[in-house]
C-alpha cells in the first residue's frame, strides 16, 4: 500500500522497467530468503488445491486456523467485494472443506476495494496461512527518501491501520529516521526504534533483529519501499511480518 506518506518519498533514481509491484506472498518468500520471520503459507490456484493446501497447514505445518487471503496488488482487502457476490478477500476458518469454497468464490473473480479501480482486480491465486492470535500491531516501513539522500525508515507503534490516519490524527506517533546508506541499522539504532515502536521485554530485541534483517532485504534487493503493516507480535511473543509490501 503505497499511501500518500510513503509516496512523498521518491526513488533516488528513475525508476525504468526495473521497478516491481509484489504481492503479498512473493514479498513474504523473499523475506523469508533473507531471514526475515513470517507465517507459513502456501500458495493455492483454485478451490480443490487450497483444500489439499488447507489440510497440509493444519496436519503438516502446526497452523490451528487458516487465514485465506486472495492475492492483488491493493490493499483493503479485508473489506473488499468480489464480483461473485463474496464479501472479504481475508476469511478465517478451521475447514479446509470451507477453505475450497471460499477459493472457488475468489479465483477468477474481481476484487474491488478501496484502493481498486471501479473494475476491481482480476484474482489469479490465493495465499492459504497459518493464522496468528496477534497482540499488538505496529507500522514499519524503509524508503528511498530525495530530501534524505538515502534509505528514511518510516514506523509507529499504532499500526494495522491506514498510516495516513495515524500521521494526521497522531503525528508525534510517527517516526522518520534516515539510515547512513553505508552503515546501515546498528545494533543500537535497532534497540532504539524498537522501543519507539514499545516493544518491551524478549520482544525488544526480536524486534530490531527483525528490523535488521528488513533493511538488508531492502538493500540486497535494490528496493525503494518496502512496507510492513502490520508487524505484529503474537500471543507467543513472537515477532511476525503479517502484511508486507
Amino acid at each position: 500500500m503505497a499511501t500518500s506518506l510513503l509516496r512523498r518519498t521518491a526513488c533516488l533514481k528513475p525508476c525504468l522497467a526495473r521497478c516491481l509491484n509484489l504481492q503479498e506472498y512473493q514479498s513474504k518468500g523473499l523475506m523469508d530468503k533473507y531471514g526475515v520471520t513470517v507465517q507459513p503459507f502456501l500458495i493455492a490456484t483454485s478451490g480443490p488445491d487450497a483444500a489439499e493446501k488447507a489440510h497440509i497447514m493444519l496436519n503438516e505445518r502446526g497452523a490451528d486456523e487458516i487465514v485465506l487471503k486472495a492475492q492483488i496488488l491493493a490493499g483493503g482487502r479485508g473489506k473488499g467485494i468480489f464480483s461473485s457476490g463474496l464479501k472479504g478477500g481475508v476469511k478465517l476458518s478451521k475447514e479446509p472443506g470451507e477453505i475450497g469454497k471460499l477459493t472457488d468464490k475468489m479465483i477468477g473473480f474481481n476484487l474491488v476495494t478501496k484502493q481498486t479501480s471501479a473494475e476491481g482486480s482480476l484474482v489469479s491465486n490465493v495465499m492459504v496461512a497459518k493464522a496468528l492470535n496477534i497482540v499488538k500491531e505496529t507500522y514499519l516501513a524503509i524508503v528511498m527518501d530525495r530530501a534524505y539522500g538515502g534509505p528514511v525508515i518510516v514506523a509507529s507503534p499504532d499500526g494495522g491501520v491506514d498510516i495516513e490516519e495515524v500521521a494526521e490524527s497522531t503525528p508525534e506517533r510517527v517516526f522518520k529516521i534516515p539510515v547512513d546508506i553505508v552503515a546501515g541499522i546498528s545494533d543500537e539504532a535497532a534497540l532504539d526504534l524498537a522501543h519507539k515502536l514499545e516493544f518491551e521485554g524478549n520482544a525488544v530485541q526480536q524486534a530490531a533483529t527483525e528490523i535488521q534483517k528488513l533493511y538488508e532485504l531492502f538493500i540486497g534487493v535494490d528496493a525503494t519501499q518496502v512496507e510492513i503493516n502490520p508487524f505484529g507480535l503474537t500471543d507467543q511473543t513472537k515477532l511476525s511480518v503479517l502484511t508486507p509490501r
